[in-house]
């Protein structure tokens, strides 16, 4: 088993983003706080987005995104997943669901997608990581990820 040190994040659900811990040190001031456990890089592992493969088929008509079918935007990801070993990528896929018909086919592939996510995490930390998904309401699906006491989950987002 591996020990993590790294920054702290949280989610804060107020702004459905995630932000750095800073914790008082006096006087107004405060410092970065540091995470042993490894629920900061899950965290890293299921909300960010991982480069879609070749294979998979891209939600359609997503706001914001410069290229709907094809181009360097297309596919998202992370350029840095270039300078990883061979075969690894970090991030989620999740974000293939956002046009999903909300059905069980739909939570099947996010268990998939989330234990993809966490894989090089589990390999690294040589932990078992426990990936799960249910939906809160109809359209509203929740992604989780568990190992050794630790556990974080995704807001519930819809689809």
């Amino acid at each position: 088993m591996t020990t993590t040190a790294g920054m702290m994040i949280r989610f804060r659900g107020s702004l459905r983003s995630c932000d750095l811990v800073v914790r008082s040190t006096g006087n107004g001031r405060g410092r970065i706080a540091l995470d042993s456990t490894v629920a900061t890089a899950l965290l890293v592992c299921l909300g960010s987005d991982r480069r879609a493969d070749a294979t998979d088929t891209l939600p359609t008509e997503i706001a914001l995104l410069p290229a709907q079918s094809a181009g360097a935007f297309a596919r998202r990801g992370w350029p840095g997943d270039i300078l990883l070993a061979e075969g690894v990528r970090l991030g989620s896929r999740l974000w293939l669901l956002e046009r999903g018909k909300s059905d069980e086919t739909d939570r099947v592939a996010a268990i998939g997608y989330a234990a993809e996510a966490v894989s090089a995490l589990a390999d690294w930390t040589g932990e078992s990581i426990q990936t799960a998904a249910v939906w809160l309401q109809p359209g509203v699906l929740q992604v989780s990820a568990a190992t050794s006491g630790v556990s974080v989950r995704t807001p519930g987002v819809g689809s």
